[in-house]
């Protein structure tokens, strides 16, 4: 089947609207009927949409908006799944470069941020679910030395650790004393930083280098760990760390690696005949705790692969793909940017088309067609 076909066909599967399971019986999804749909929502328009985090407690996701540095505020329902409003929001100049999110736990509510072009770090009050409500800049820490360029943040205990894209660095700073601090020496370009569940080590991916920065935070002893193909998502996942490879120019490889605690890699590969080329740019896992996880496909690098989410299902020990469900979004050549998994649904950032998506089925792990390894 050609890519074009393929994509009709799948288009036949979603929706472009929000479901309604209110009305006659007869327009009702017949009782045991799986259901999957893929609704896209027009969030405030922006040349480039990033990163999205759930506040914990509150109905509320964030979305950075790094083109004019707007943090979006996306009301949902009571059960934290439907998407009822959004507002966009300036924080910092319009130059500043909005883009890393995270949830901080020492400031319970609060999230971490960053701006790229202003080399700061920020604490931000989301302000409460109330979209109207604006989002207040509570603390400020300035980049140190010669570090520059924060893309990346994620708070561990005391400490935030960093991606400097502009100065190739990964930055550990304490937030409550940030004249403690260090920086890792990087190259081209970091942008993820995982902590290791196993080894406790930090990892920190290098898309134009084609590495992965190894940090042992304890001895501060460095190493780089070769990989093809542009590692950029790079997410702490049952037992081990998962990275996702981005490929090339020309076409992806639909790879994705797991990283024991002794530093090997374990590479899977995507069978499905539509997602065999993919460039896989995230990775995020099933909230429940089933064996499963979702990859983001973007043409961020090709505008000849799909913007895609595929559904893969592990053998208990993460060893082996046992299935694999392929949705493609609506809006392709979006470049597709970031997955965040609610209770119920999965949330996707589309970087060029200032659109939020969301999956949602009663039924996951369902077979693609045509099946894994099957040709096309």
């Amino acid at each position: 089947m050609d890519r074009r076909a393929f994509h009709r066909s799948v288009l036949l599967t979603t929706v472009a609207a929000p479901l309604v399971t209110a009305g006659p019986a007869h327009a009702r999804p017949a009782p045991g009927v799986p259901r999957r749909a893929v609704v896209e929502y027009g969030l405030p328009h922006a040349e480039q949409t990033h990163e999205l985090v759930r506040v914990p407690g509150l109905p509320l996701v964030l979305v950075s908006q790094m083109s004019n540095s707007h943090l979006v505020k996306v009301r949902l329902d009571p059960a934290g799944e439907q998407v009822l409003a959004a507002r966009a929001h300036p924080l910092g100049e319009a130059h500043s470069m909005l883009h890393g999110l995270a949830v901080s736990q020492r400031h319970p509510g609060m999230v971490w941020a960053t701006h790229e072009a202003g080399n700061r770090l920020l604490l931000v009050d989301p302000s409460g679910a109330d979209v109207d409500a604006p989002p207040r800049l509570l603390r400020t820490i300035d980049i140190p030395g010669d570090g520059q360029g924060p893309h990346y943040v994620g708070e561990y205990g005391d400490r935030l650790w960093v991606s400097l894209k502009t100065s190739n660095h990964v930055l550990s700073i304490d937030h409550a004393d940030p004249s403690r601090f260090r920086l890792y020496e990087g190259r081209p370009n970091p942008i993820f930083v995982a902590r290791h569940p196993g080894s406790g080590e930090f990892y920190a991916s290098q898309d134009d280098a084609s590495q992965v920065l190894r940090i042992n935070p304890e001895t501060h002893a460095t190493a780089q760990l070769d990989v093809p193909d542009r590692p950029v998502g790079l997410v702490a996942g049952p037992t081990a760390l998962w990275v996702a490879l981005l490929g090339t120019s020309d076409h992806g490889t639909g790879t994705f690696g797991r990283i024991d605690a002794d530093g090997t890699i374990a590479w899977f590969r995507l069978q499905s005949s539509e997602v065999s080329d993919a460039g896989l740019l995230h990775i995020a896992f099933d909230p429940a705790g089933r064996p499963s996880a979702w990859l983001l496909g973007s043409s961020i690098s090709s505008d000849d692969v799909l913007d895609v989410v595929v559904r893969v299902t592990f053998d208990p020990g993460y060893t082996r793909v046992v299935g694999e469900e392929v949705t493609v979004l609506p809006t392709q050549h979006c470049k597709a940017h970031r997955l965040l998994p609610l209770a119920r649904s999965l949330l996707v950032t589309e970087l060029t088309s200032s659109t939020l998506a969301q999956l949602t089925t009663d039924s996951w792990d369902r077979p693609t067609d045509p099946a894994p390894g099957d040709p096309s």
